[in-house]
């Protein structure tokens, strides 16, 4: 099962899909086109029988109707020889679906991970050689700023747990993202962050959120805090839950993975079809919403961008 130092980074993205075309263009300085929103597309990237490619995560930027970017989004912590071979298959089949540019985006905890995912990968033919977009901490970018922060958390809480080991000012930084959060997302935000600071950056970020110094956090301090944050992780080690911190554990946490997902790409269909003006009544929102079935919400998807009548997304 991942562990949550795997899952969380990836709800990041899927709460926000906007945070990859931020971190393309300012951690890695990538080119990113012009586009008017980011979508969650499908991670599964299985093309035929019987092997399976499942990525971690896909976000595609569009401009108006029009595919301008497609990103797979991994996650690795160590080297591993099977990422050799999937990655470059993950990518040209999403090529391949979404007819548009495509790249591949690997986030690492750490310098070493991050050096070896960066290795080019050699795959035969003259001139394909892949080399994997690679986020550790280095490339994360420094957020300090207050209005930032609020304007976007998820790459806060990864600027945080990048950097807040030996730089206060992003751990205030953080106070504020959480504060825009919202009450669902902010517990495993926090705990995210929290696990992988050193003591003195712990109890730094403890001080900033005590309930003397800031009201609006009060019911939260209380509950996570100051009353109960390791008994919390106990209870999520056992039940496989969040304990009230992470919604991607309350049902376990593949479960909440899968269903973050389903919830991304039905939303993503429906803006779609709002986009483009066509009919959504409450019955076709609650079919949609309720669908909880990776591949029929990705044939949905794909339906959503060439259908000329609601009713036809479900033939």
């Amino acid at each position: 099962m991942p562990s949550r130092s795997h899952e969380i980074p990836l709800r990041l993205i899927q709460n926000r899909p906007e945070t990859v075309a931020v971190l393309l263009r300012e951690a890695l300085g990538y080119p990113v086109p012009s586009h008017t929103e980011a979508v969650l597309t499908s991670p599964a990237l299985t093309n035929c029988d019987p092997k399976e490619w499942n990525a971690d995560g896909a976000v595609l930027l569009r401009d108006g109707e029009r595919h301008v970017l497609a990103v797979v989004v991994e996650r690795q912590h160590r080297p591993s020889t099977e990422k050799r071979f999937s990655w470059p298959a993950y990518l040209v089949t999403l090529y391949g679906r979404l007819r548009c540019p495509a790249v591949l985006v690997v986030l690492c905890p750490d310098r070493p991970s991050a050096a070896w995912c960066a290795g080019p990968i050699e795959i035969g033919h003259p001139g394909f050689v892949l080399r994997p977009l690679v986020i550790g901490p280095e490339q994360t970018p420094v957020i300090t700023d207050p209005d930032r922060a609020r304007e976007l958390p998820e790459l806060t809480v990864l600027s945080a747990h990048a950097h807040g080991d030996h730089d206060g000012r992003v751990l205030k930084a953080l106070v504020e993202a959480l504060d825009s959060a919202g009450e669902t997302n902010r517990p495993f935000y926090y705990d995210y962050v929290l696990a992988g600071l050193n003591e003195a950056a712990r109890k730094e970020l403890e001080g900033l959120m005590s309930v003397e110094t800031y009201e609006w956090q009060s019911d939260f301090a209380r509950k996570y805090v100051g009353l109960g944050k390791e008994q919390g992780r106990e209870q999520g080690r056992e039940e496989g839950r969040e304990a009230g911190r992470a919604e991607g554990r309350e049902q376990g946490r593949a479960e909440g993975r899968e269903q973050g997902w389903e919830e991304g790409i039905a939303s993503s269909v429906l803006r779609i079809l709002h986009k483009r003006g066509l009919t959504v009544t409450d019955d076709v929102r609650t079919r949609i919403n309720s669908c909880g079935d990776l591949d029929t919400l990705n044939t949905w998807l794909d339906r959503a961008l060439d259908i000329t009548h609601t009713e036809d997304l479900f033939d």
